[in-house]
């Protein structure tokens, strides 16, 4: 198919030249056939082109792609267009350049950098190499000039963007517009003032595209080669160029099918990039110095492996199925995400491009339009994600190769606006104004939220955080605003060192409990499950003599010696006889600005901030001041509308302090924005249990338990709930799987006599499992009292002798009654607990 496409390029590119018959000798074809695809192409010559064909022969057709003709040969005048579209955006940069560390990825980033660490999958060799040289500049923070190392490489992007637009039109102007169309985009131009690696992931994909071009123009092996330098070092430094590693190796094959005949020039190709590749060993060996960050400690070739393809993140792609329904949402997510990246005005114009480019050099025209889809339909389907603020928010930098492409496409649809005849419109006026537009719509729309000149929200959060806790404290954060600027501040300024971080990586640190006996750990994975780390923690918890501190309220269940309170911004965990009180650090910390309207909507300056207004909200509830604590609450929702923590959380605090209808509001908001969300699902279950809703309790317990389906606590509540509505046996199934999980769990054995007995289906069962109860707990008095000690003690069928709970059913499928509405006037519960935070 690719070759008869090629005869019919060859064709239009030269019956202009010469008839019918000399072009059917040099394709070894027919008239007949040259003339229908010449009616297919809808051609028709006139008499003048047909008196101005030459005598000379057509250049002889080949299986190659032809050179393109539309192409501009770049000058010193392009390239100093180019020159000074990237000085400018460089100079906006600047301006409005994070002085300091940000929010996102970029404290945990920034240390890696400057102490050579391993940062998250995939490790980021390239970045982190390059980052470390910028540490040296003599000015600023080390947070600020890692930032700066973005900006570099952007304004570096945006060069190569306008000289990309320049070849493709042969036009300065529309090359310079649509370069800065592209450098104050929304998301373009977040990324390129903080530290991260989507700058430097710009400049490589936009340079591998640009010598491809080169290449395609003139089939030299310079430009060739030096893609696959480029190609190679973008595969050490982000996945993007692995995904588009088909699409370039395509582009290759269609020019130059019969690559064989030149196999030395592929091979030395091949092998640039594969050494390039080499910089991956920078992963085990700085790993193998333990150094500040260690992501995935990559020494092992397992290790080593799960952390270059990104193995911890997999479960983010198979936890949702594809569907029809979802991949519609999502696509109507990302459609409205570009919109905004130029404005709604100006996002149309790539399609002109389109047009301009169909018309011009369809093989350009097929490259850069595979790339954009590859990049942006490409990545909706490997990504899949939830459509959420954060999902959103996390997922848009993944899309910026695509917007790239848009911003070329707008250039080029400019071009085709500037060529067009226009009666009584003066074109030129109508070209300056559109390109005006083109660089100061955007600069004007996306300026506010991208000035991150005056940006301190993460290391506020970060230093105060420090401030909250005591000598040589043990830290749990959770989020990433609450562990990464607080790394930064510990392993770049070198503030307080006596601080344990006990979760860097998502998961407890390992060095805190390996004093944990070696028949215990082994049970444990790589990367421990939810059950495990609270294990884990609880561990810790009983075995340091150092302060320990979480930025959410534990569950504290498990540790009955123990309780969690307040502390600014943090949450202490003491001994219940500890008599020493705690002093409220709010009025040591120092916020720049806590207005929530200063945000301008960035997820981490909201996150921060909810969580401040959140726990000063909580320590006001202590204080009595009930009025001021709603405010606050009432503030932290508002900067979190679609946040479902951020709601969780307040509806915790507000049970905790016996607002229960309160509580049930943000629980139900809460599910409205996260259907998934099994936390909200559980609380609201509570509380439905505690005023003895139980059929709409019951309800939220089974949604939750699809999520999470060996939470022993919820498995008892079920239970309870099952027997209160008559359904014994369902309630004893539910127990008797609940075995399998605590299997020494005194307190289950006896509800599952309870409801033999309640239920009145086998005294004799009720007593075996009343007896099972007692031997494992004999202080039970009223079990005593119930039971006859001489009689001998009946055999539980199911259970075989040592082997507690083995061989029990799964949990069933209930058929529940639709749950009425919620109830509006509280009444005592038999519940224990108050309802827990998330994490």
């Amino acid at each position: 198919m690719a070759f008869e496409n090629r005869k019919r390029a060859y064709i239009e590119a030269n019956y202009l030249k010469v008839s019918n018959k000399q072009l059917a000798q040099q394709l070894h074809s027919t008239e007949s056939n040259v003339q229908a695809v010449l009616s297919a192409l809808g051609v028709k010559r006139t008499r003048k082109e047909k008196e101005a064909f030459s005598d000379d022969p057509p250049t002889p057709y080949t299986a190659e792609a032809s050179l393109p003709r539309s192409f501009a040969s770049l000058t010193k005048m392009d390239y100093g267009v180019g020159g000074l579209a990237a000085l400018s955006a460089l100079v906006v940069y600047l301006l409005t350049l994070a002085p300091t560390v940000s929010g996102e990825d970029s404290g945990e980033l920034i240390t890696a950098a400057y102490t050579l660490g391993v940062a998250h999958p995939p490790g980021y060799p390239l970045w982190c190499l390059l980052g470390k040289l910028f540490t040296f500049i003599p000015v600023g923070t080390i947070a600020a000039r890692v930032n700066f190392m973005s900006a570099f490489f952007a304004a570096l992007a945006v060069l190569i963007v306008c000289l990309i637009i320049i070849k493709l039109t042969k036009n300065r102007l529309v090359g310079m517009a649509g370069a800065l169309l592209l450098a104050f985009s929304s998301e373009f131009w977040e990324q390129s003032v903080i530290a991260e690696v989507y700058g430097l992931n710009s400049f490589l994909v936009v340079l591998a595209v640009f010598l491809l071009l080169l290449w395609y123009e003139h089939r030299r092996s310079l430009p060739l080669l030096a893609f696959a330098l480029v190609f190679g070092l973008g595969l050490c430094n982000h996945n993007t160029m692995m995904l588009l590693g088909p699409v370039f190796l395509a582009f290759v094959l269609f020019i130059d099918p019969k690559f064989w005949f030149r196999w030395k020039l592929y091979l030395a190709c091949t092998l640039t990039a594969t050494l390039c590749l080499g910089i991956y060993a920078y992963l085990p060996l700085r790993s193998a110095a333990n150094p500040a960050v260690d992501w995935g400690n990559p020494e092992t070739w397992s290790a080593f492996k799960d952390h270059v393809t990104r193995a911890q993140y997999s479960f983010a792609m198979k936890e949702n199925p594809h569907a029809a329904g979802r991949l519609a949402a999502q696509l109507w997510a990302f459609l409205k995400l570009y919109a905004w990246e130029f404005g709604p005005w100006l996002c149309w114009m790539p399609f002109l491009g389109v047009v301009a480019l169909w018309k011009r050099d369809k093989t350009a025209l097929a490259f850069l339009g595979c790339i954009g889809l590859v990049t942006s339909l490409g990545i909706i389907w490997v990504t899949n994600f939830d459509i959420d603020r954060q999902s959103l928010w996390l997922n848009n930098v993944f899309w910026i190769p695509a917007y790239i492409m848009a911003a070329i496409g707008a250039g080029l649809g400019l071009d085709w606006i500037a060529r067009q005849s226009w009666p009584r419109i003066p074109a030129k006026r109508v070209v300056w104004g559109l390109a005006l537009a083109m660089v100061a719509s955007p600069l004007a729309l996306n300026y506010a939220h991208n000035d991150k000149s005056h940006y301190f929200y993460a290391k506020d959060f970060g230093e105060n955080t420090l401030l909250s806790l005591d000598e040589n404290a043990i830290y749990f954060p959770t989020a990433d605003h609450a562990t990464f600027p607080v790394l930064y501040f510990q392993s770049v300024e070198g503030m307080r060192p006596d601080v344990s971080l006990a979760n860097i990586y998502g998961y407890p640190e390992e060095s805190l409990y390996a004093d944990m006996p070696e028949d215990i750990r082994k049970n444990f994975g790589a990367i421990p499950n939810a059950g495990q780390e609270h294990f884990i923690e609880k561990w810790i918890i009983e075995h340091t003599d150092r302060p320990v501190y979480f930025t959410r309220k534990r569950d504290m269940r498990d540790l009955p010696d123990y309780e969690i309170k307040e502390h600014g911004l943090v949450f202490a965990v003491r001994k219940r006889d500890d008599a020493s009180e705690l002093t409220p650090p709010w009025d040591e910390y120092f916020w720049h600005s806590l207005r929530p309207e200063k945000t301008q909507g960035e997820l981490t300056a909201d996150s921060v901030l909810a969580d401040a207004h959140y726990m000063r909200g909580r320590s006001w509830f202590i204080e009595g001041e009930v009025e001021k604590a709603l405010l606050a609450f009432d503030i932290a929702a508002r900067l979190g509308p679609e946040s479902k923590e951020t709601m969780n959380n307040l509806g915790s605090a507000c049970a905790e302090y016996g607002l229960t209808d309160k509580a049930m509001d943000y629980y139900t908001q809460c599910i409205e924005i996260a259907p998934d969300y099994a936390m909200a699902r559980k609380n609201l279950g509570q509380l439905y249990l505690g005023r003895d809703d139980v059929n709409n309790a019951l309800l939220q317990f089974e949604e939750y338990l699809k999520e999470s389906p060996d939470d022993p606590l919820v498995l008892k509540s079920s239970a309870d709930c099952m027997a209160r509505i008559g359904w014994y046996q369902d309630a004893i199934t539910r127990l008797q799987y609940l075995l399998r999980l605590t299997p020494g769990d005194a307190s289950v054995y006896k509800s599952i006599g309870q409801y033999y007995e309640e239920g009145k289906i086998s005294i004799r069962q009720a007593n075996a499992y009343y007896a099972k109860s007692l031997e494992i707990d004999p202080t039970q008095q009223d079990l005593l009292a119930k039971l006859n000690p001489a009689a001998p003690e009946p055999e539980i069928p199911g259970l075989p002798d040592g082997v507690p709970g083995a061989g029990l059913p799964e949990i069933p499928g209930l058929n529940l009654p639709t749950a009425p509405g919620l109830p509006q006037i509280p009444t005592p519960g038999n519940f224990g607990g108050a309802p827990q935070t998330p994490f």
